[in-house]
């Protein structure tokens, strides 16, 4: 079962924090803005775990979509016997897109509908 905990959030002002815990899965928390979108979030959690379907976001949050670009150079292309890939990850690499943590960017922040 979730709870809820009301915060001051950095900016001074109330936030509610929500803690959803099941055994076998690592605790979720995220913080809303109010009580209402922390319970949705919180139920659509709980859901994906009694389904099955969950899938931690954890590391795709802190994780950049830079970082994912030179792990992929690292680990697949320089594997490869063209190197053509090389050029095409440091031009995305140097979007401000790619500053952002890979589970943040959509489709529709690369141009594409």
């Amino acid at each position: 079962m979730p709870s809820f905990i009301p915060r001051k959030g950095p900016s001074g002002r109330r936030v509610w924090q929500a803690h959803v815990g099941r055994r076998g899965y690592p605790a979720q928390v995220r913080a809303f803005d109010t009580k209402a979108e922390a319970e949705a979030w919180a139920g659509d959690i709980e859901s994906d775990i009694r389904r099955g379907t969950f899938i931690s976001r954890a590391e795709a949050e802190i994780t950049t979509l830079r970082e994912t670009l030179g792990r992929y150079q690292t680990k697949v292309v320089a594997h490869k016997r063209t190197k053509g890939e090389d050029a095409i990850i440091r031009w995305w690499a140097d979007l401000p897109l790619a500053r952002r943590p890979i589970a943040s960017v959509r489709g529709k922040d690369c141009g594409s509908d």
